[in-house]
């Protein structure tokens, strides 16, 4: 399989690559739901939907009973409403929905994008319900934004969401700077969360086992053009690659891959993978499922209180991973010297 090649989602469990704006894309209302991971290409694991629309677009207020639910903003503004609670979003920030959490949100800017992680892939069948085939990745300008309540009620019969009426707003509140330590609704800011530096590359989980029941865990990376990881692989978890900003270099399945801004890469369990950096300033997100290996990045990285990566790189203590591997799910194929 050349993953170069890849065109589309996948209709099993394998290492894929979508380039920007690749993937299946559903119109609804004015919006356009790009999937690009699903339940059959992910062995019901995870789900990553790209939402792109227009402003005053809008979703209604509904439930996942049994899904956790990831938001993270990629450009414009989202006003989303998380259990009466309003909060505005912007590029960078995020917000976490726990099952069971009453949601909506409305586009407050022209062409705002949001990607959604979503547990077991199951709710990427919601915009197949919703929405009809379309051939582009973003919204056009000249149809009706609303969404037919019969299709979203015809929804609920097929995937795990509510409808519901939403509360009234009680208040405005602050997000949070740090993770709660459950399954909570929260938004976090652009540049806060857990920050952890490993070496030169400054790694901020947004979202760790404590918040999804140990279900994924999202990890923002940024850093500058650097040196080439150590060549692994994981038996137990899948691992994502989402390229936001500047240029890396993904090793996976044995094929040197350049990955630039909007581009995703699918790294499921026993895939051998590598990244490197390639420019001065290069950023990225992943998912990886389950969240088991959120210890690797407590026991390699050090806590950081700055919220950009150093001019000058610090000791990466990969040997305190070495000294670890027997509890982490890291397999590595090279070790370093």
């Amino acid at each position: 399989m050349n993953l170069l090649k890849e065109t589309g989602l996948p209709t099993e469990k394998k290492p894929y690559l979508l380039r920007s704006g690749a993937g299946e894309h559903r119109l609804f209302g004015r919006q356009v739901a790009t999937i690009m991971a699903d339940s059959p290409s992910t062995d019901n694991i995870f789900g990553m939907v790209m939402i792109t629309g227009g402003k005053e677009d809008s979703f209604p207020s509904h439930i996942h009973e049994n899904t956790h639910e990831g938001i993270l903003i990629l450009s414009g503004r989202l006003e989303i409403k998380l259990d009466g609670i309003k909060y505005l979003l912007t590029v960078g920030d995020y917000a976490h929905i726990p099952a069971g959490t009453e949601h909506s949100y409305v586009m407050k800017a022209h062409r705002t994008r949001f990607v959604s992680y979503t547990a077991n892939g199951e709710i990427a069948e919601l915009y197949r319900i919703i929405g009809k085939p379309y051939n582009q990745p973003e919204y056009p300008p000249n149809v009706n934004s609303d969404i037919p309540t019969e299709v979203l009620l015809d929804a609920t019969l097929h995937t795990d969401i509510q409808l519901k009426k939403q509360p009234e707003i009680t208040s405005e509140v602050a997000s949070v700077t740090s993770l709660p330590d459950s399954a909570i609704p929260y938004v976090i800011y652009s540049g806060e969360g857990d920050r952890l530096l490993t070496g030169d590359q400054l790694h901020r989980i947004i979202a760790s086992q404590k918040n999804t029941d140990g279900q994924f865990i999202i990890v923002a990376s940024d850093g500058p053009a650097g040196d080439r990881i150590v060549e692994h692989y994981h038996e137990h978890h899948t691992e994502t690659f989402f390229c936001l900003e500047g240029k890396m270099t993904m090793w996976a399945d044995g094929q040197e891959i350049e990955m630039l801004p909007g581009d995703f890469l699918h790294v499921p369990a026993g895939t051998v993978h590598s990244y490197r950096l390639d420019s001065h300033y290069t950023k990225m997100v992943g998912l990886l499922a389950s969240g088991l290996f959120e210890p690797f990045f407590r026991i390699l990285g050090d806590d950081f209180e700055h919220y950009t990566f150093p001019s000058e790189a610090m000791p990466l203590r990969f040997d305190r991973v070495i000294e670890n591997l027997d509890v982490l799910d890291l397999k590595v194929v090279n070790k370093p010297k």
